[in-house]
């Protein structure tokens, strides 16, 4: 093959193969050495998916995006990881090591084939690959879509009875994921030669999820603590932001010079009118059909939070004639005000009991001190009552072990 060396894809194939048969394998059984060999296939699964990305590239070109070379490999590996551990295997590091080594040998093979026909028909690839077509508008079509996907998402989220339904998870994953992010991208970056299509799209993904955290982290200091629906909300106006700042920053630069990707403008529109045409069937549906609504009175459906504050295991160490403080924490989504009964108690023993009345959204933590009594193991219970309704609506136990 000429134009490129793909030694580097040989060096690959071989050290996939070794760290997939010591996977299956594993002749030395040493956290050390298994720690080694994850660090390894890390590295060269992230190199392998973007010398795939890159096929006209050799290693001396790929090398030189460190920065998107550690995101694929960190994508590549949580995204393996979260699929075995919610399947049959469960997460373990021989897996997640011979399932990195395996997709390394398919990219590495794919590349290889990528790179023989990128310069086969290279000529051919030339005349056509910079052949762009712009918009004339000085609106462009991907920054419409985005507006309207980001009024759609607010529109999901508020607007009843389609915020009764989970349909608003369906643009809210792209908003998780990408939108804002990518936009993000397009304010800092906005010429189509500051970044390239990989790197803006990696980026992009990147700042979506950071713009995630810190925003659930800042709700997480509020009274409405973290809300998927909110953080929508808020990620839905950054984006309407983002639109604008775009907007006003590339209108002055030429048309050759803006971000164009036709491929992810049909994407886009095409999920856009999937969006669309959900909203209004479940409008339609729910209209129609109000009967078949979640009840906010159905436990199954329930948005009350009820939890000790500042206990992650259900377990108590204690010794006996020993003060002890807890907090219970209950937070009202009902979407309406509640009345409720606490009760706690040990062996049929009512310890505290207490009615509270919690406006929408309204957080209470309730304190509760006791004494340790003789030796033993027993168990304390919380129960949480939503009135009228002698039923317990929450329950929460403890173990407590006395000595």
């Amino acid at each position: 093959m000429k134009g490129i060396s793909s030694k580097d894809l040989m060096l690959l194939l071989i050290i996939s193969i070794i760290t997939a048969i010591f996977a299956s394998t594993q002749p030395i059984d040493n956290f050390i050495v298994n720690i080694l060999v994850f660090m390894v296939i890390f590295v060269s699964s992230g190199y392998s998916l973007m010398s795939v990305l890159y096929p006209e590239e050799n290693y001396s070109g790929l090398l030189r995006k460190p920065l998107l070379l550690m995101e694929l490999c960190v994508f590549l590996t949580i995204l393996i990881s979260v699929i075995i551990k919610y399947s049959s295997l469960g997460l373990q590091l021989r897996d997640l090591i011979l399932i990195l080594s395996l997709i390394t040998i398919v990219l590495s093979i794919t590349t290889y084939i990528l790179r023989i026909n990128h310069f086969k028909g290279e000529s051919e690839e030339t005349s056509e690959k910079f052949i762009p077509t712009y918009s004339n508008g000085l609106l462009s079509k991907n920054l419409l879509t985005l507006i309207l996907l980001s009024v759609l998402m607010i529109v999901t989220v508020i607007v009843p009875p389609i915020n009764k339904t989970p349909l608003w998870m369906v643009p809210g994953s792209l908003f998780v994921c990408f939108i804002p992010g990518y936009l993000l991208m397009a304010v800092t970056f906005p010429k189509n030669d500051d970044l390239e299509l990989v790197e803006r799209f990696g980026l992009g993904c990147g700042a979506s999820l950071v713009l995630t955290s810190l925003i659930g982290l800042a709700f997480n200091y509020t009274a409405w603590s973290i809300r998927l629906e909110l953080i929508l909300i808020v990620l839905a106006v950054f984006s309407l932001i983002f639109c604008l700042i775009t907007f006003l920053r590339t209108k002055k630069i030429p048309l050759e010079r803006r971000p164009h990707i036709p491929k992810l403008e049909r994407i886009l529109r095409v999920f856009l009118i999937i969006c669309i045409i959900l909203t209004l069937c479940t409008a339609a549906y729910t209209i129609i059909q109000p009967g078949q609504l979640p009840s906010g009175d159905n436990k199954t459906n329930s948005s009350t939070d009820f939890y000790i504050k500042g206990l992650n295991a259900n377990t108590l160490n204690l010794t006996s004639g020993t003060k002890t403080n807890l907090t219970m924490v209950v937070v009202n989504r009902e979407g309406s005000t509640v009345n409720y009964r606490l009760l706690i108690q040990v062996n049929s023993t009512i310890l505290k009991q207490d009615n509270i009345t919690l406006q929408n959204n309204e957080k209470m933590e309730i304190p509760f001190n006791f004494t340790a009594g003789t030796s033993g193991e027993r168990k304390m219970e919380f129960l949480l009552y939503k009135l009228p309704d002698n039923n317990p609506y929450k329950t929460r136990e403890l173990w407590m072990r006395i000595t």
